[in-house]
Formats: structure tokens, sequence, C-alpha cells
């Protein structure tokens, strides 16, 4: 127990580092596991969704979301 209870601390006081070496792990099985090409085309779907779902979350249009996205601030 002690050795997840290590783990349990670091997470907790490293939270973006837990996410981003969660997400290189996973994406680094998916490039093993079914190819570059697969891998893009689910990352761009996850980018959809996002997008979608934020839109749905602000109450804006998706084009006013897309266009957003692009502007400079």
């Amino acid at each position: 127990m002690n050795v997840l209870h290590f783990i349990s601390d670091w997470i907790n006081q490293n939270p973006g580092k837990a996410v981003g070496a969660f997400v290189g792990f996973f994406l680094g099985i998916l490039l093993l596991t079914i190819g570059f090409i697969k891998t893009i085309i689910i990352i761009l779907l996850i980018l959809v969704g996002y997008v979608i779902g934020k839109s749905s979350d602000e109450n804006k249009s998706l084009l006013d979301i897309i266009t957003g996205l692009f502007k400079r601030r």
C-alpha cells in the first residue's frame, strides 16, 4: 500500500504531469497497435467532439466556436 499512497500523493501534487504522462502513454499504445493514420483520425474525432461539446456547454453556435479558435488574441 505504500507504493499506491506514494503514487496518489504524486498525482495530487502534479496533476498536469500525471495527465500528460497518461495521454502520452495512451497515444504511444495507439500508435503501436493501430498505426499513425488511424491514431491521427482518432485525435481529430476527439477534437471535433470537444468543439461540439464546448458549443453545447457555452450555448454558442459551432461557427462562433470555430472562428474563435483561429482569432488572434
